[in-house]
């Protein structure tokens, strides 16, 4: 059982979202860009360069195509019956504040996960071949993302 049920924090806040009641959440998870985790378990000075090459290696990763889009930071990513959706979230309460990207189950290829020491890394390769990565944090639903994915998005 997750730490934080982030599915039912999403769902909590449909409404303030704009998410239709008719749209499922299948599975959710607390998202940074990749390394971050590993980073933030370094801490101080070593820590702090680790994330700064992070963030310029997502950004590089992430030009062009509509991996372009995919919003950089700490965000709550869910998997509903309709889409990939990425909230912004108060870094205060940890709740959603609002939805800062969605793509339709079409613009996705494919989304694989791996599992890790201390996070589960993913990659979203879009239709267009370009690719968003990042890695779900471990006790907040991210466990359940590949099995998810993979009813809705297969390797071709």
């Amino acid at each position: 059982m997750a730490m934080v049920d982030t599915a039912k924090k999403i769902d909590k806040a449909r409404e303030r979202l704009g998410i239709p009641d008719d749209e499922e959440i299948l599975a959710a998870c607390m998202a940074n860009p990749r390394g971050t985790v590993g980073a933030m378990a370094l801490g101080g000075l070593a820590g702090a360069a680790i994330r700064s090459k992070v963030d310029k290696n997502a950004a590089e990763a992430a030009d062009g195509g509509l991996a372009g889009t995919w919003p950089g930071g700490r965000n709550m990513l869910a998997i509903t019956s309709k889409r990939l959706v990425l909230c912004n979230m108060s870094t205060m309460s940890g709740k959603p504040t609002e939805i800062s990207a969605s793509w339709p189950h079409g613009d996705i290829a494919l989304i694989q996960v791996e599992k890790a020491k201390t996070a589960y890394p993913f990659s979203v390769v879009f239709d267009d071949g370009s690719i968003a990565q990042g890695e779900g944090a471990k006790g907040s639903g991210a466990a359940d993302l590949g099995a998810v994915a993979s009813t809705i998005w297969s390797e071709q």
